[in-house]
């Protein structure tokens, strides 16, 4: 055990973690290995590939077949039965799904451990209807009381979380971050040859990705600009995405593959709806590629307008279309520069991982007082 290790044991527990969740835990693990006792991860059995930095005697599977009350039963009795088996200090829970769920059941557990509690963006702040919102914000209020501690990965999602009703005594702000170090396949035979503006997409392909108006944006910009899209559908198999003639859809591709793909590509955009924070940002700001995104979420926290990139205003695809234009005349290269440098000082794992141990550390003094 090394001299500066916590002795504490941490469990996470998560519904689902494809995307943000999955490199949230592949950014820290290691650094959480070295620093508490025991680290270990409640996480769906289709999901297992993608905790590629995670070995399995870390990691305990439940069955999931979708958002449904068997799969969230499963997940309950899994991640009770870890925390009878590890004893943890802290259950630190991922998500709104795994949160309404098992904080419930955590609370009544005797000698329950303490616990930690991160939304990765409130269902209250996505397009859902008026009495969908009431009530998942009525849940987060009560629940947050019997909560030890939340935590909110951005400025924006923080300020919700006020607006919502929920007591900032509970909140505690720690900003995403990655690594510097880049993964990418070698040797690479990828190329993108055009004279036009090379766009770059990565992300599901759902509403709160906008990628449909992306698509409404490249039919404008037919002349102008080629776009590739890194992602899979989230729609019925009977629907088929209709694509202008300058749009490529790659699927899903592999980290290595997708770090060649920001290489290969002039800027990024990110046109979410709604978005907690966008770990895809931070991965263009770290291949020093500018950003065009909308002014939605946590998005104008990550990316200075002008500086680093564009914030299109309102969330349309005429807005985007224009976006993208003014990002033709600017220095892209120069945004790129200044974006990794932005990247450096504010979002590296290594001050994300210090934020949350003092979360943990503060948390289970107070418990001890």
């Amino acid at each position: 055990m090394a001299e500066t290790q916590l002795p504490l044991t941490i469990l996470h527990a998560a519904e689902t973690i494809r995307g943000g969740i999955a490199t949230y835990f592949n950014e820290l693990h290691t650094l959480q290995r070295e620093t508490f006792r025991q680290v270990h991860y409640v996480v769906p059995a289709d999901h297992r590939s993608e905790l590629v930095e995670i070995d399995d005697r870390y990691i305990s599977l439940f069955g999931r077949t979708g958002r449904n009350f068997a799969s969230l039963l499963r997940l309950a009795r899994q991640t009770v039965a870890e925390v009878r088996r590890l004893k943890p200090d802290i259950v630190h829970i991922h998500s709104t799904f795994a949160g309404l769920v098992l904080r419930p059941i955590l609370i009544f557990m005797p000698s329950r451990p303490k616990i930690v509690y991160c939304p990765h963006g409130w269902a209250f702040s996505r397009e859902t209807s008026r009495v969908s919102t009431i009530m998942t914000g009525l849940f987060e209020r009560l629940l947050a009381r019997r909560t030890d501690r939340i935590i909110c990965v951005s400025n924006d999602e923080y300020r919700a979380a006020q607006r919502a009703g929920i007591s900032e005594k509970r909140l505690s702000l720690v900003v995403n971050g990655l690594s510097t170090a880049r993964k990418k396949a070698s040797p690479s035979q990828a190329s993108w040859d055009s004279n036009r503006l090379k766009v770059l997409f990565v992300g599901r392909l759902d509403r709160q990705k906008g990628f449909d108006l992306l698509i409404e944006a490249a039919e404008m910009l037919k002349n102008l600009a080629d776009i590739r899209m890194i992602g899979s559908p989230v729609v019925s198999s009977r629907e088929k995405i209709q694509l202008p003639s300058n749009v490529q859809m790659l699927g899903w591709l592999d980290r290595k593959q997708i770090e060649i793909q920001l290489d290969l590509a002039d800027l990024t955009v990110i046109p979410s709806r709604w978005e907690a924070f966008g770990f895809v940002a931070l991965e263009a700001m770290r291949a020093k590629k500018a950003i065009v995104a909308f002014r939605a979420g946590a998005l104008p926290e990550i990316v200075e307008d002008g500086v680093t990139g564009i914030i299109c205003d309102p969330i349309s695809a005429r807005a985007l279309k224009d976006g993208l234009q003014k990002a033709r005349e600017r220095d892209l290269s120069e945004m790129g520069a200044k974006g990794s440098a932005r990247f450096v000082e504010f979002f590296s794992i290594e001050k994300t991982h210090a934020a949350l141990a003092d979360v943990y550390v503060t948390t289970m003094k107070k418990a001890a007082m």
